[in-house]
């Protein structure tokens, strides 16, 4: 892919001395429409975020992050029914702000692994990353959620 950058600049990034410029991650990622380089862009850029398991417990096959996937989904359910928000935050009971934290906990596990699981599906089944993100923008536009 053609990146108009100099052998140095280009040199830097790959040696991790200099990030990629966001415009060149865009093209790289509207070329290849990898949900992977997506999703390590975001977390390089914001320092935190979903990232490809490769750690010497991870079991990347579609079934097993599925079922973590249904198992993170079945607890964070439990976690949000035991949950009463009420409308004023400033009168949290220590108990039920122990409560929101470890829901709180819950749902950032879900879409840790939502994201993983969707990457797999998107990697085997050949599913347009982009266009899934396009289509569920264009969704949230319809229903006035975004402008």
């Amino acid at each position: 892919m053609d990146v108009l950058q100099s052998r140095e600049s280009l040199s830097k990034q790959e040696n991790g001395e200099r990030r990629v410029q966001p415009g060149i991650t865009k093209q790289f990622i509207n070329k290849y429409n990898d949900p992977w380089v997506a999703l390590e862009a975001a977390n390089e850029y914001i320092g935190w975020g979903v990232t490809r398991l490769d750690g010497p417990a991870a079991d990347n096959r579609r079934s097993s992050v599925q079922l973590k996937l249904e198992e993170e989904l079945n607890e964070a359910l439990k976690a949000i029914v035991k949950v009463e928000i009420s409308g004023n935050s400033n009168c949290v009971q220590s108990m039920d702000y122990q409560y929101i934290q470890g829901m709180a906990s819950k749902i950032v596990d879900v879409v840790h692994w939502a994201l993983i699981y969707l990457g797999i599906l998107c990697e085997t089944y050949n599913i347009s990353w982009l266009q899934l993100w396009e289509e569920h923008y264009s969704k949230l536009r319809s229903k006035g959620y975004v402008v």
